[in-house]
């Protein structure tokens, strides 16, 4: 059993205005509640279909995979599962299969702020404990969903080929996606690419993202690299690749 997506400021680059686009947003979502207690199930459907969103009940991620592509749903409600796996291993399994443009919500009943933590490092965009008010899960939900949606016009700043960054909006989409970073991931992430092809030394990173002293055998530069080469695709078939150089930082390069 388990508890529980689509897929700092700074100043303008090129300094064109917005460009207006016509692009039209349902105010509805298309939600995916992946629940194996059908009472719980009917208590996140009930609330989601209530604020006139379109649900769709799956008792398995391998079920719900099958059944639909994940690009035809706009967030996804997971709680328990018929699988052995831990939280944070299925929502693990989750964003390799469907990738981290979908919003994903969590509701289960974990009290371990470690085990919750790790289910959002792991690619949880919300966690509600139950018992949870369904109004706030679809709130929430509905928040979330905004910030990945495609704005009516064209706020973006900083562009390289499949990856456009909205730094004012702190936003980024990739091939028209919205991909949803923290805070820190995306700082890195723009900083890598307003710096593509050029070697940006791991004391820079360390100034401008954490501006504090970071223990040298801290692994937590590499893991926000690592989580943000994952979010964001950053491979070859993407038109970029990212290389660690040993002992200096990192370097984004065009593939």
């Amino acid at each position: 059993m388990f508890t529980s997506g689509r897929t700092g400021p700074a100043p303008n680059m090129g300094g064109r205005p917005a460009r207006r686009v016509s692009t039209q947003r349902r105010s509805n979502l298309r939600i995916a509640v992946l629940e194996v207690d059908e009472a719980q199930a009917g208590l996140v459907t009930v609330a989601c279909r209530g604020a006139g969103h379109d649900c769709e009940h799956f008792r398995s991620g391998r079920a719900l995979l099958q059944a639909s592509p994940a690009s035809s749903f706009d967030a996804i409600v997971m709680g328990s599962d018929d699988t052995s796996l831990s939280p944070h291993e299925v929502v693990m399994w989750l964003r390799r299969s469907i990738g981290h443009t979908l919003p994903l919500a969590l509701v289960g009943g974990l009290d371990n702020d470690t085990a919750v933590a790790a289910c959002y490092d792991a690619g949880a965009d919300i966690y509600l404990r139950r018992p949870f008010a369904p109004a706030e899960l679809v709130a929430r939900l509905a928040a979330t969903a905004r910030r990945v949606a495609p704005p009516s016009y064209d706020p973006c700043d900083l562009e390289h080929g499949a990856f456009r960054f909205a730094t004012g909006e702190r936003r980024v989409w990739v091939n028209g996606h919205g991909v949803m970073l923290a805070p820190k991931e995306y700082d890195l992430s723009v900083l890598l690419f307003r710096h593509i092809g050029n070697l940006v030394l791991r004391e820079t990173m360390i100034d401008q993202i954490w501006r504090r002293e970071v223990d040298p055998n801290s692994r937590t530069v590499d893991s926000h690299l690592s989580r943000i080469r994952t979010k964001l695709a950053l491979w070859p078939h993407n038109g970029v690749r990212l290389s660690a150089i040993y002992g200096l930082g990192s370097r984004l390069d065009p593939a």
